[in-house]
């Protein structure tokens, strides 16, 4: 339910986000899935994180990528997926080629876990609350208190029922290691435009129901988590 795509020596260079979620669906639906099961409204919880580092004004070398999913549709796809069709052209100039990559084991919780700390692979998007039908707009910065519970309702949807799951985030950790804003750059539109979202990466605890606690690890925190947001890692 969780595997590391190593592109070894060819490291991929990615500007956009949403390349690399056009490459992984390309590989999920060869795969087996079809395309409503990973892009969509309806489609299931999975996220992926990039490993990468960069420069500024220079694209992102990314090493590897982990996917994760605690759906089990996603178990019986990711054994097979075949690394060479994890492959994108994309008119923004991101190309992405997974013909010399391979798919590695990825860690993965102790049985019966009910209380792990996490950091993440790739920063949370944390939508603001809204009225209506007014425009989505996303936390420019981290609001402690609050983010635990809005973090928690959105597993909840996911995964179609109330977890019994707790959300920490130490205030002091979350000050000097995660209040720092993250830009991520989603997508680029035809007209040139680009969309850039703020996220995070707190290093959070998740304590409850064992079950619940790893539904959170795979199915990754925040808003967007399908485009590639909110993908977690265990730490020591």
């Amino acid at each position: 339910m969780r595997i590391r795509i190593d592109f070894k020596g060819c490291v991929q260079h990615v500007s956009y986000v949403d390349s690399m979620n056009a490459a992984l669906v390309a590989g999920l639906t060869e795969a087996g899935l079809t395309s409503e099961q990973v892009v969509g409204e309806q489609a299931y919880p999975w996220t992926f994180g990039m490993e990468a580092f960069s420069a500024p004004g220079r694209k992102r070398r990314v090493r590897s990528v982990v996917v994760s999913s605690p759906h089990p549709a996603f178990a019986e796809v990711l054994p097979r997926l075949d690394a060479a069709k994890v492959k994108v052209r994309s008119c923004n100039g991101d190309v992405i080629d997974g013909a010399e990559a391979r798919i590695l084991p990825c860690d993965d919780l102790a049985p019966g876990a009910d209380e792990i700390m996490i950091g993440f692979i790739s920063p949370f998007i944390l939508p603001a609350a809204k009225e209506g039908k007014s425009k989505t707009r996303f936390h420019e910065e981290l609001p402690v208190e609050e983010a635990p519970a809005a973090l928690k309702a959105g597993l909840d949807r996911r995964a179609g029922r109330e977890l019994a799951l707790e959300i920490v985030i130490d205030p002091l950790t979350a000050r000097t290691d995660g209040r720092k804003k993250h830009l991520i750059h989603i997508r680029r539109f035809p007209n040139g435009r680009s969309m850039i979202l703020p996220g995070f990466a707190a290093p959070m605890t998740l304590r409850g129901a064992p079950e619940d606690v790893r539904f959170a690890y795979l199915a990754g925190f925040g808003a967007k988590t399908r485009a590639g947001n909110g993908c977690p890692a265990l730490m020591s």
